[in-house]
Parts: C-alpha cells; sequence; structure tokens
C-alpha cells in the first residue's frame, strides 16, 4: 500500500511518515521538507503540522520508529544464537549492521541533527519507546560475555562503545563506499561484519593474555 493509499484510508499520520521515508532515501534527511512531504501525500502544505510541529518533530518520530525496529532485530537475532553469550553478543552486532543495510532511511534518522535535539514533552510522552534500549541490550550482552570469559575484564562501558563503534564504523563506511571495493567484501557487508566482529573479540582476549 503506497502512502497516498494510506492517506486515503485515513491515516494521514502514517502516510506522512512513509513519505517521508521515500524521500530521505532519494535526498537525504537535511533534504526533507514537510512542504513537500505533503506534496508527495498529495494534502495541503498545512496538513502535516496537525501531526507534527515541524521537521525536528516528523524526524524524531522516524527515528523513534526505526530504534524499536533496530531493538526487534537485535531482539530477535539474540533468541535465534541460543545461551552462548558471545553467539548473543556477535547476534546484537550483526543485527545493527543488517539493520544499516536494508534500512537505511531509518538508518539516516540515527546521526541526523534532529535527533541531537531533545524531544518536546509531547514527543516524549507519545513515544512508548524505552530510551536506550538497544544500549542497554548490548551492554548486558558485554556484561555476561565478560561473566562467561568470552570478554575480558574491565570497564564493560569502554567495552560496549568500543563494540558499538566497531559496527557502527562499519555501517558508515559501507554506505559512503570504500569497504566495497576490498575483496574480503565480495560476499556483502554482513559476511565482512562477521569476519571483523570476531578478529575483534580475538584481539581482545590476545591483548588480556599478553597483559596477564
Amino acid at each position: 500500500m503506497s502512502a497516498t493509499d494510506t492517506y486515503h484510508h485515513g491515516d494521514l499520520r502514517r502516510a506522512l511518515l512513509d513519505t517521508a521515508l521515500v524521500l530521505i532515501g532519494k535526498k537525504g534527511v537535511a533534504g526533507l521538507s514537510l512542504r513537500e512531504v505533503a506534496a508527495g501525500v498529495g494534502v495541503s502544505h498545512a496538513a502535516p503540522y496537525h501531526h507534527f510541529a515541524d521537521k525536528t518533530a516528523l524526524i524524531h518520530a522516524l527515528g523513534n520508529e526505526g530504534m524499536e525496529l533496530l531493538d526487534a532485530h537485535m531482539a530477535s537475532a539474540e533468541k535465534a544464537a541460543g545461551d552462548d553469550p558471545r553467539a548473543r553478543l556477535l547476534g546484537i552486532g550483526m543485527a545493527y549492521v543488517a539493520f544499516a543495510v536494508q534500512h537505511p532511511e531509518y538508518y539516516a534518522t540515527f546521526s541526523s541533527p534532529e535527533m541531537q535535539t531533545p524531544p518536546s514533552a509531547k514527543e516524549a510522552a507519545a513515544s512508548d519507546r524505552t530510551p536506550g534500549g538497544t544500549w542497554v541490550r548490548l551492554f548486558n550482552a558485554v556484561l555476561a560475555c565478560q561473566a562467561s570469559g568470552d570478554l575480558p575484564a574491565g570497564d564493560p562501558m569502554v567495552l560496549a562503545v568500543y563494540l558499538w563503534s566497531l559496527v557502527h564504523g562499519l555501517a558508515e563506511l559501507w554506505r559512503a563506499g570504500p569497504l566495497e571495493q576490498l575483496p574480503q567484501a565480495s560476499e556483502g557487508l554482513e559476511a565482512l561484519a562477521i569476519q571483523v566482529l570476531n578478529a575483534a573479540l580475538g584481539a581482545m582476549h590476545t591483548t588480556e593474555g599478553s597483559q596477564g
């Protein structure tokens, strides 16, 4: 169902969000405007303001929706990995990378300037997303791997930031193009990412062993 079809079925807010995603895919977040979103849905330029105070509010809605979807992907990957802490941690990291490839429009909102602006009280009340849910999932997975010996002892916050930076960097480099030129990337980002993540976890153990 297209955004226009959604609107004609009575859900203007959903139609605006869907159209915004399409436009982000074409022009990026910076090129998005409420006026253009309205034109894409086929409503007056004033109509979006019944649902979103401004562009920032629209991006917040998309970003929150994207975070919920990302967390669902991570939860599914964790469940599929079973009880092995290392496999669960790898599953979380791979879910992040896969999400960036499969949902680039949502992913683009995460680092947008609008998402760095605190939401209004109305927006915060309307969102049922737990703040930092994906971060908490990663942090807990790191703690579990430290307990099982799959990660070295130390500040779990630092390790979590390190791993988050790693998967985010992989996703960004892939989106920008350089990684596609590597022979190791011939089978796609996900195949490359699992090699990089395993290498990083192995390097952590090597470093810990050399210090022991």
